[in-house]
């Protein structure tokens, strides 16, 4: 499948439409399949907007001293849809599908569900959130203790300074009965519930490699570290508004041997 580019007229990042391709030819073979605003989850963000991480103080240390970002696997967030097709999809079909379905005379295959479900256990993520400042409530969902920091940067360094196969895109929020739409194994990762709009979540996403292999069960399949440049992508770090004078000592080494051009800030926050 390909996206066509899309025109003066249409919303920016939506395509024209989607149509089938030869693989061996990379030619077009059927009709282009015009796309629904409403269902694209892809967007793009201004380079100057600000995002955040939250996490725990060791997952802060590891980027650090590894310059490397961590990145989960989907199947183990709470969300149960994540990657998965909505409840909405059991009643209706979105208007971009069903235009494709219809030229291409196609059916859902039969193992739809199962793919979907592979995916969710090989592909990584790692969550940002859009704000101009720091959120008690993001400390409160992505932190579990003190011994935290957040750490702040632009939507251009991780567009920079993040390796170019990772997929990077804002969240499309809909309600559980708006039907999803796969424009590709990946799409799906992009859309979560109108409930967890608060996060304003930008996300990072690192496909499977061609050759690469998976132990479900095993711990180190949890995660994968993507190597980053640290100094280009880490602008600010703040530590947790209850953060122990332990927490920022540690916090102030960790920066004096890892990352001398930044400076550590107290919490503008009271919780």
């Amino acid at each position: 499948m390909c996206f066509i580019g899309r025109s003066l007229k249409q919303p920016p990042n939506l395509p024209i439409g989607r149509a089938i391709v030869n693989r061996r030819t990379g030619q077009i073979v059927g009709p282009i399949a015009p796309i629904a605003a409403e269902d694209w989850p892809y967007q793009s963000i201004a380079d100057s907007e600000i995002l955040w991480r939250y996490m725990e103080l060791p997952k802060f240390e590891d980027m650090l001293k590894t310059s490397t970002l961590y990145f989960a696997r989907p199947d183990r967030f709470d969300d149960p849809f994540e990657g998965r097709e909505s409840p909405g999809n059991t009643e209706k079909v979105s208007k971009s599908d069903e235009i494709f379905r219809c030229l291409y005379k196609m059916q859902k295959p039969k193992d739809w569900e199962n793919s979907q479900e592979m995916m969710r256990q090989v592909v990584f993520i790692s969550c940002w959130h859009r704000n101009t400042r720091e959120s008690w409530q993001m400390w409160r969902a992505y932190t579990k203790t003190s011994n935290s920091v957040v750490i702040a940067t632009s939507a251009k360094a991780l567009r920079l300074f993040v390796p170019n196969d990772i997929k990077k895109s804002a969240v499309k929020y809909a309600p559980l009965d708006f039907p999803r739409t796969e424009f590709s194994h990946l799409s799906l990762f992009f859309y979560k519930p109108s409930r967890y709009i608060i996060e304003r979540e930008y996300r990072l996403l690192r496909a499977p490699g061609e050759d690469e292999s998976f132990c479900i069960d095993d711990p180190a399949d949890f995660y994968r570290s993507i190597p980053i440049k640290t100094k280009k992508i880490v602008r600010r770090v703040i530590t947790h508004p209850n953060a122990t004078r332990t927490t920022k000592q540690r916090v102030d080494e960790l920066l004096r041997d890892y990352l001398q051009c930044r400076r550590r800030e107290d919490s503008a926050l009271e919780l």
